[in-house]
Parts: C-alpha cells; structure tokens; sequence
C-alpha cells in the first residue's frame, strides 16, 4: 500500500530532471561548522518518559512575538545523525480521506483538511466523525477543473493567530492552465468562517505557477507574519538576471492582507522575500518565539535536504545543491546525497502527550522514511543531533492538536499518533 501511496505522490514532488551543479564547491565534512546568522534561544528540558502527561489548556496567541538576532554556527551533514531511544509509536487511522495534503488545527480542536485534486476542503470533528458537508469547495468557486494531476491542486492550511476573533483561515491552490491541463497560477485565499463554514473567500496573494515546484504550504510565525514557500517552477533563471529579480525558490514573508510588511531583509529591491535558494522548501516550521526555521527540500536528481532557514540567506538553487564551502550560501544541516525520502509536512512539537518527543521537530517524508523526530537544541540550531523514525504512514502532512495529539496524512487517509502497546 505504501508503494501505491508513495508512486502517487512523487509526481507532485519529482524534480523538473535537471541537476544543478554540487561537485566543484569543495564541500566540507559534517564536524566542520560554518558561521551565519540566526537568532538563538535555550532549549526546552525534555523527558524520556514513554507515559503521557495531561495537556495543559492553551491559549491563543493574539499579540505578534517580538523577533530577536544573534548568530550560530552550521555543521552541515552528509548523513543522518543516529536515532535517539524513543517509545515506540503507532499510527492509528481516525477517517479515509481523498489525498489529504494539508491538514490544520483548528483552536476547538476541530481538523480541516484539504483535498488536492477534489478541491475540498473538509472537516474532522472532535468526535472523530468527518462532516458529510465540505467547509469550502475552492474547485467550484473558483472554476478549477484538473485534468493533469502534477504539480498542483488544493494544499496548505492555516488559521489566523487570531483566528477566535477574527474567523480567518487560508489556504494555498493552484490554478490549471485550460489549454495544457497544468498549472497556471497560484492562489492564496482567506476564508472567513461562520457557522462552521469557509465564506467571503478573497485573494490576497496571486504568484506564477508551472509544471514543476510549486507553493503546497503557508505557515503563520512566531511573528505574526504569514510564510509562503514559493517553488522554482522547474525553470533556469535567465541568463545575467539576478537572484533577487523574481519571487521563484523563495521563501516570501507577508502580512495577513498579502502585502510586503516593510521590514524583510532585502528591504525594496524584494519587499515580499525572506530567504532563497530553494527549489522546493513544501513547508516549514520554527522554534518557538524566534526567526529560526526548519524546513525540508525536495532536489533534482538526490540532494534532498534538511535546512535551519533564515531571514536573509541564500541557500544555493540553482547555482547549488547540497554541503557547500560558498561563503555567500548557507549549508544545509542535513544533505541527503543520492537518497530522495522528499520531505513534506512538518511542525515543531511543543505538547505534553507525548513527552518524549517534546521540542522535536517531526517531519514526514513521502518516500522512505515516513514520519521522523529531528532533534536540534535551540541553543545550537546549527547542528542536527538526531533523526528517529517513528510510523510509516506520514506521508503529506501533519498538525499539532491543542491538546498534544498529532494528526497526520497519507494520500488515502488520516491518522492519529499514538504509542505503541
């Protein structure tokens, strides 16, 4: 089954087939770290204990964290670190969905998620039941009608820091071109809920989209900020153009109405980007209360990665894959080399349910690896210490409920995580 799930999902991920050069760089090896900026911030005491503790009631944020700068240091790898001993997990199913590639966490507990080629976007309820009714029908409104299924359709999800005021959710779709059945252009929507459904859609954000390496996430920050990683497209710069001249491979920083914030780090030459040099970084997620980033890429040929993303930084597409001595590049933690587990979903875990896995990044993969905990200490985010598999059925993507739990996709269904008995 995996297999099937697996052949499904790497059309959405593959590279456009060209490799960028890696080789003449003199690469370093993974005990030599490489000085770059960032902001750094003490790392959470975690426990080991395989039992889990209650969940404290949260509470939603609604005043923006103020961001801090500092420096660090990357140890850039080759391989994967080893695994930690962690309890062993399990994936339990919670509903059967149609390619669910973008799941969010609603403050109530409710989870939206979204169907990539129905265009749906559909809800599990506290109890677990699906609602029969969609939350929004993004194909209909908008008159999306697929008949190439590639590098496109209905994806990230994300609710509004002040979603208990305010109602606003959004989400990220594509668009396909009537003629050639691939995608067009890039939508990113905000839906206004009421009564327990998506309304009032509007479009804040409209990019450029191909065949190839599209935006499939958007990710509210410590900031308040809204993070859209926009794909390359699967395209070569033009010749004598400059990196800095379009919004393609980049990691875009915009305010909740779509427009540039006025202090991202290229200031009016790029007023909406935040870092670049990423083919296709599918999502992201930070450390609590800082810039500090965690994302993974997708390359061409091998040459997946796992980066630490920060504001400012060039991190080498399409000049560049992989460890690099380039002073002007930053490195990434993690270079997979020939291997592709492509890399899709990932958050950063804060709950009490399962204390083991407390200040990890999870991440899931399309291919390989399914769902993995990345331990990085945030007060040495350069260094990547450990990578642990923990299910298989991670595939798409997953969220963090406010009560601990995690929730996470494959392209047939939805699943719960839970330990293993």
């Amino acid at each position: 089954m995996k297999a099937v799930v697996c052949a499904a999902f790497a059309a959405l991920l593959a590279g456009s087939g060209c490799s960028a050069s890696s080789s003449s760089d003199a690469p370093v090896g993974s005990s030599e770290p490489i000085a770059t900026s960032t902001s750094v911030e003490r790392e959470p005491s975690t426990s080991t204990s395989s039992e889990p503790s209650p969940a404290p009631a949260t509470t939603e944020r609604s005043d923006p964290v103020p961001i801090s700068r500092g420096t660090a240091r990357i140890a850039p790898r080759r391989s994967p670190p080893p695994p930690e001993r962690l309890p062993a997990f399990r994936a339990v199913k919670i509903a059967d969905a149609n390619y669910p590639s973008g799941l969010a966490a609603a403050p109530d507990g409710r989870i939206l998620f979204s169907e990539l080629w129905g265009g749906q976007i559909r809800v599990i309820r506290r109890d677990g039941s699906v609602d029969p009714e969609p939350w929004a029908d993004v194909n209909a409104r908008y008159r999306i009608r697929w008949t190439e299924f590639f590098h496109g359709g209905l994806s990230g999800i994300a609710f509004d820091p002040n979603f208990s005021r305010n109602r606003f959710v959004y989400v990220v779709t594509q668009v396909p071109d009537k003629r050639t059945g691939f995608a067009e252009k890039t939508l990113v929507i905000r839906y206004k809920e009421r009564k327990g459904r998506g309304t009032s859609p509007r479009v804040i954000l409209t990019l450029r989209a191909k065949k190839f390496d599209n935006t499939y996430s958007l990710v509210f920050g410590p900031d308040g900020m809204l993070y859209v990683p926009n794909g390359f497209l699967g395209t070569r710069r033009p010749k004598g153009a400059h990196p800095l001249d379009d919004v393609y491979g980049k990691i875009l920083r915009v305010a909740p109405t779509g427009k540039p914030p006025g202090d991202n780090p290229y200031g009016r030459r790029a007023p909406r980007v935040w870092a670049s040099g990423f083919k296709n970084a599918f999502d992201l997620a930070f450390f609590p209360r800082s810039d500090l980033a965690v994302a993974g890429e997708n390359g061409t040929v091998g040459h997946d990665e796992i980066n630490l993303l920060m504001p400012g930084h060039d991190y080498g597409y399409p000049s560049h894959e992989g460890v690099t001595r380039i002073r002007r590049l930053t490195p990434p933690l993690l270079d997979f080399g020939s291997r592709s587990p492509a890399p899709t979903g990932i958050v950063y875990y804060s709950g009490r349910r399962y204390p083991a896995l407390r200040g990890r990044f999870l991440m899931c993969n399309n291919d390989e690896l399914g769902m993995v905990a990345l331990r990085i200490r945030r007060s040495d985010p350069g260094r990547l210490l450990a990578m642990t598999s923990l299910v298989d059925e991670c595939t798409l993507d997953l969220v963090q409920r406010p009560d601990g739990s995690v929730v996470f996709s494959d392209a047939g269904a939805i699943y719960r995580l839970e330990l293993a008995r």
